[in-house]
């Protein structure tokens, strides 16, 4: 763009010569004819005319002489700043005499003026539309790919049967996010699948180990056996108790997630299901010699499940105490918003956190601490039916356990 301006005032100062040395010839050509008067020349309003005979300093201060031959001579290209506002050059008559032809200033200042509003209109428009298209564009795509982000983001958060829109336009965002649906579609079928499964497994194995407890109990009262037997024999009728346990519990997280079991919800005071907790749990805290101190903020009502809201409590106190030393201290805390609680054992990796949650999960390597596994499982679905959420984080030592809760009953 500053070539072509550039190049534009270049070229419109070579005219601007040509028209002065096509003038200068013209009248030079006039002047074998007859005698020229400043009377006779005053008629073309475009140019002046000064018959310079004997002051050639006075010439140069009126008019600038940069004649088209004196450039040419000299193979100078002048730049833009080189140009005066007035032009001029010089002739000699056929009287001898020397007439100064000068072009008036307001043409070039008239041209100069309209090529710098062409120049910058040519430039800040289409820029601007360059840039309004853009932003539009940049938008669009933005939008579009937020909606995407915050799809992926509920479906990696357990939300279920989230899809993406369509449009008739059938872009590539539409592409998109048909191939992306058709994903969630053979995931979650693949997980209906797998889960269906082993509850079937489990349900079917249910029935055979309970049996074979039940003879197991026969003949541990039969007195048939000696003392060593009778040792194995309850070992492994606790072992068959801890599977029917654990299969009794996948089934019903089952039938909580996927609806089969049906959830009354009443109104509920946390802050006495946490008391029953406690009733429960203060005689296993005591025999480690643990502290628990409740603390309530402010009272929390809520549209929920006792039973299921007690046994996530309870899960949670239960674990505190399980994985916190012996004189270790445990803190609940009931707000507006649903309870925390805290211990300062061993706590859980940040990197671990989310794993946690999910069903016959171990972390303790060692398996030193009872357990199968389903607790925080349980937790996370009791919080998914009552439309909050727990959150794990660090208690400096220790772990942080939230449960928020959305759907609150305002007094």
């Amino acid at each position: 763009m500053f070539q072509l301006y550039h190049r534009s005032v270049e070229l419109y100062n070579d005219n601007l010569d040509q028209w002065l040395i096509s003038e200068s010839e013209k009248l030079a050509q006039a002047s074998k004819k007859e005698t020229l008067t400043l009377s006779k020349l005053k008629k073309e309003e475009r140019y002046y005319y000064h018959f310079n005979e004997s002051n050639h300093a006075e010439v140069n201060r009126n008019y600038p002489v940069i004649a088209q031959i004196e450039r040419q001579s000299t193979k100078q290209e002048p730049t833009i700043n080189d140009y005066p506002t007035m032009r001029a050059t010089k002739v000699i008559l056929a009287d001898g005499r020397e007439l100064v032809v000068g072009m008036d200033r307001e043409h070039y200042q008239q041209f100069k003026k309209k090529l710098d509003t062409s120049f910058l209109g040519g430039i800040f428009f289409p820029f601007f539309t360059l840039f309004i298209m853009a932003a539009w564009i940049a938008m669009r795509i933005l939008n579009r790919l937020n909606l995407v982000n915050e799809t992926m983001n509920r479906v990696m958060h357990g939300e279920r049967g989230v899809r993406l829109k369509v449009s008739e336009q059938q872009d590539e965002f539409d592409t998109l996010a048909s191939h992306l649906n058709r994903m969630l579609d053979q995931l979650e079928s693949s997980e209906s699948k797998l889960k269906s499964l082993t509850v079937d497994i489990a349900h079917d194995l249910r029935t055979p180990m309970g049996r074979i407890k039940l003879r197991i109990e026969d003949l541990l009262s039969s007195g048939q056996f000696s003392v060593n037997n009778e040792q194995q024999l309850v070992a492994i009728q606790q072992d068959f108790s801890l599977l029917i346990d654990t299969f009794s519990g996948m089934m019903e997280l089952y039938n909580l997630e996927t609806g089969r079991v049906p959830v009354e919800k009443v109104r509920c005071d946390l802050g006495k299901i946490v008391n029953d907790v406690l009733d429960f749990t203060e005689p296993l805290a005591a025999e480690k010699n643990q502290a628990i101190y409740l603390t309530i903020d402010m009272s929390c009502a809520l549209q929920g499940n006792p039973s299921l809201l007690f046994r996530a409590v309870f899960n949670l106190v239960d674990n505190a105490i399980k994985y916190t030393p012996e004189n270790g201290v445990i803190e609940i805390i009931i707000d507006y918003f649903g309870v925390v609680i805290a211990d300062n054992g061993k706590g859980i990796k940040r990197e671990d956190r989310e794993r946690a949650l999910d069903q016959l999960v171990r972390l303790d390597p060692s398996r030193s601490v009872h357990g199968f596994g389903l607790g925080l499982a349980l937790v996370n679905t009791v919080m998914k039916i009552h439309n909050g959420q727990i959150s794990l984080s660090d208690n400096s030592p220790g772990l942080r356990a939230r449960l928020l809760f959305n759907d609150l009953v305002h007094k």
